[in-house]
């Protein structure tokens, strides 16, 4: 695996911080009313929609990488 760069580096760590915030939220949230807001819900939704699709664009950019080598 190739080594990623500072803005790559930066970007994953800033995806780790909103998960972490989302999971502290919907904690909070579910711990104090039993039930989680619509807005994280949906926040939650966007996150792992972005997680999925992004592994798939780069495995993809990685294959089509690979074969012009």
């Amino acid at each position: 695996m190739v080594e990623a760069d500072p803005v790559m580096r930066g970007a994953r760590n800033g995806f780790l911080v909103t998960v972490v915030v989302l999971v502290a939220i919907g904690g909070y949230q579910f711990a104090t009313s039993g039930t989680v807001t619509p807005p994280i819900v949906v926040t939650w939704i966007v996150a792992v929609l972005t997680y999925y699709g992004s592994q798939y664009y780069y495995r993809r950019s990685d294959e089509s990488g690979d074969a012009e080598r």
